[in-house]
């Protein structure tokens, strides 16, 4: 069934308008003071249930009715084409027969009016013989008895199971309902729907990603500060392996420089021989020749030991000659056996 409708004048055009920025600046108040307002522009589906044992979401049948300024008017009948529909300036509503909603008298304390909706979410299952998360649901006629510190008001519930096929057929047909109507206020659609407690179940994560964080981040940081410097001394390696082989060259040219330095110290094995050859006369002989950091040691026989001592000092390599043993004679008596020392000039 096809609906039609005459097309709107200027005037309607612009009580909608005005309704429907009415009905923006409303949502902005909070849901538990604006619940019981029933009286809002909308265009409501009116469901009918003509047969008890059908099940509601058998045959989504029923009219559409538009209200305005508390006036309802008759607007088409069910199924329902989306291009006759009115401008989505004003809230749709869902209207069910009067035996699918519930509804309980319920009393708090006082002091739940504080977190009303929060308190009722944590009741639901006391006060129904369902689970939170399987009913729609909204509360209504709040009043507050502060003698005897009591809160009283009327709890409204919807079953959500039998409801989700009616919504998608519903929604087939371009009408996307946004609160049911209950005998004294309002079920809201979108807020009825179950919320979960995402904070505390997320929060011991937070905290254990935290506490890791905190234990990673020294060894982190360490770890970024080895790369650089480990990078630093990339760029630097070229540079550092020229100084490695400058300063292997110096250390073997200063090693060559004291090895020289301690032989010139020493005296030249070779002119301290001359000098030596030259210092000795013909009747002496060495036995042994030692020539060690600059000190000549020499053993042997001379006919005349004691004038060796002369002889040495007048040397110009040699200095200082003395025995270090006492001179004796050979056994054939002929000879001084020596031992003797001096110093080599530099």
């Amino acid at each position: 069934m096809k609906l039609s409708h005459a097309a709107p004048g200027p005037l309607l055009v612009v009580a909608e308008i005005a309704a429907w920025w009415l009905a923006q600046m409303r949502s902005l108040i909070p849901e538990a003071l604006r619940f019981g307002d029933t009286g809002q522009d909308a265009l409501l589906i009116a469901i009918d249930r003509p047969d008890p044992a059908l099940p509601l979401h058998a045959a989504p049948s029923g009219s559409l009715w538009m209200r305005q300024r508390g006036q309802e008017t008759l607007f088409g009948r069910l199924p329902a084409n989306g291009a006759t529909l009115p401008a989505n300036r004003l809230a749709v509503g869902l209207r069910l027969p009067p035996e699918t909603v519930l509804t309980r008298d319920v009393t708090l304390p006082l002091a739940a009016g504080r977190q009303l909706l929060s308190v009722m979410r944590f009741e639901l299952d006391r006060l129904t013989p369902f689970a939170a998360d399987a009913l729609y649901w909204g509360i209504s006629g709040v009043t507050a008895d502060r003698t005897r510190g009591r809160l009283h008001l009327q709890l409204a519930f919807v079953l959500r199971e039998p409801l989700e096929p009616l919504l998608q057929a519903l929604a087939g047909q371009q009408l996307f309902p946004s609160f049911i109507e209950a005998p004294n206020g309002r079920i809201a659609l979108n807020a009825a729907a179950p919320r979960r407690r995402l904070l505390p179940a997320v929060l011991p994560v937070l905290c254990g990603l935290l506490a890791l964080a905190c234990l990673v981040s020294p060894f982190l940081r360490q770890q970024i500060a080895l790369n650089a410097a480990a990078q630093v001394i990339a760029q630097q390696q070229p540079a550092a392996q020229v100084a490695m082989r400058l300063r292997s060259r110096l250390s073997t040219a200063a090693f060559g420089r004291t090895a020289i330095a301690q032989a010139q110290r020493a005296g030249d094995a070779m002119q301290v021989l001359a000098e030596l050859t030259d210092a000795l006369p013909d009747d002496t002989w060495l036995d042994d020749l030692t020539l060690k950091s600059g000190i000549l040691t020499i053993d042997g026989q001379s006919a005349d030991a004691a004038a060796l001592i002369g002889r040495l000092s007048a040397a110009p390599g040699l200095q200082d000659p003395s025995f270090t043993a006492p001179v004796t004679r050979t056994a054939d008596g002929k000879s001084d056996q020596f031992s003797l020392q001096a110093a080599v000039a530099p």
